[in-house]
């Protein structure tokens, strides 16, 4: 039941094009390079037409098999909305909405099943790059007003606010680092003297570079590589400055810190996909591949604490999505289209184990979810 969406990679010059330009601007520390391969105007990966999820793409998503996930997220936003008596203006805000199905799947279930949430909402999806927004207002143009895509939140008055963000923060540029001879390396990409190759250099790490995180975590093994994004705060900021209360819900693949770090997980989370292929090979193919890393949950919830951010949930897909199911089930039944998505957003060995829910909270006074701390290993912080 997987959505046929027009598949539209990068073009064939993307690789040879970017890689004169991470040439010509090398050394480059590696999330400097995933900017480039994944983000360039013009050449970057996510800067084609969206095309890259489903059965002809190059990865799944849980919004590519059906309707199901957004149908659930609308039941969460609605269950908000009554809960924090929300009176006025609000919105809801997507960053990476990708082909602008989750949009249309949320919207769609708000309209038909809570008329009442949908009456002054507004939705605001959030992507950079001009080509891929301009398929995302082609196709939420049938939402009317209700719909603006924009390329950032620059120009949004704070409002109350739900944010839905799938499969955003594994896509973050991130820092590669590598520990070798008793010290702490970061990795750096360089060309080759004829500009034909790109290839990894070590540049040494700071002592006031090496997060808390690795520097108090014991010891690792010679060789042992992981990834850092120093950049989640800001990206987070750019959010709840325009929120006056309301919640952040996050759904990625990734852990808390302790097992993010484990000593026995020597080749990091970094991988790269193309075709429902992983390799491990990020500087094959800048512009024609994706190029992602798994999620440290507990960074991204401490940085949303800095932010004045409650954690109230951090649990699997498979109980977030259960438990707010519950009110569909029984119109389900009678579709079995819609049960089998259901199974595969929550069977543990698909989308529901893989994937983890973290739910944050601002501008409403709550206290953070000791359940949430203890399972990111942030209890007592």
């Amino acid at each position: 039941m997987c959505r046929n969406i027009p598949y539209s990679n990068s073009p064939a010059s993307a690789t040879p094009g970017l890689r004169k330009i991470i040439a010509a601007s090398a050394p480059l520390r590696f999330s400097e390079y995933i900017e480039l391969a994944l983000y360039h105007e013009d050449l970057g990966y996510y800067a084609q037409t969206p095309g890259r999820v489903g059965r002809a793409g190059d990865y799944f998503t849980s919004v590519s098999c059906g309707p199901v996930f957004g149908m659930i997220l609308a039941e969460a936003i609605a269950d908000w909305w009554r809960s924090a008596s929300i009176a006025g203006p609000w919105r809801i805000i997507e960053p990476g909405p990708d082909t602008g199905a989750l949009a249309s799947d949320v919207i769609e279930a708000l309209l038909s099943g809570h008329p009442d949430v949908a009456a002054q909402m507004e939705y605001i999806t959030i992507d950079p790059l001009p080509r891929p927004r301009t398929f995302q207002q082609q196709t939420l143009a049938q939402f009317g007003n209700l719909v603006r895509c924009l390329a950032d939140t620059s120009s949004l008055i704070p409002l109350p606010s739900f944010v839905i963000a799938n499969e955003v923060i594994d896509a973050l540029p991130c820092r590669l680092v590598e520990y070798r001879g008793g010290a702490w390396w970061e990795i750096h990409v360089v060309a080759t003297e004829d500009g034909n190759e790109l290839q990894e250099t070590l540049a040494p790490l700071s002592v006031q570079e090496i997060p808390a995180t690795l520097a108090n975590h014991g010891s690792y093994p010679e060789g042992y590589r992981t990834e850092l994004r120093d950049n989640q705060k800001d990206f987070l900021g750019s959010l709840t400055r325009v929120i006056t209360r309301g919640r952040l819900l996050f759904f990625d693949y990734g852990f808390a810190a302790p097992e993010y770090y484990h000593r026995d997980r020597i080749k990091g989370t970094l991988r790269v996909y193309q075709n429902h292929s992983a390799s491990e090979t990020p500087l094959d193919n800048p512009g024609e591949a994706d190029i992602t890393a798994h999620v440290d949950f507990t960074a991204l919830a401490l940085s949303a604490r800095e932010l004045d951010c409650a954690v109230m949930r951090f649990e699997s897909q498979e109980f977030f999505l259960t438990r707010q199911a519950r009110p569909c089930l029984e119109n389900w039944a009678s579709h079995p289209g819609m049960l089998r998505n259901f199974q595969t957003l929550i069977h543990p060995g698909h989308l529901g184990g893989r994937f983890h829910a973290l739910e944050l909270s601002v501008g409403e006074n709550h206290e953070d979810c000791t359940t949430a701390l203890r399972r990111l290993a942030m209890q007592g912080d």
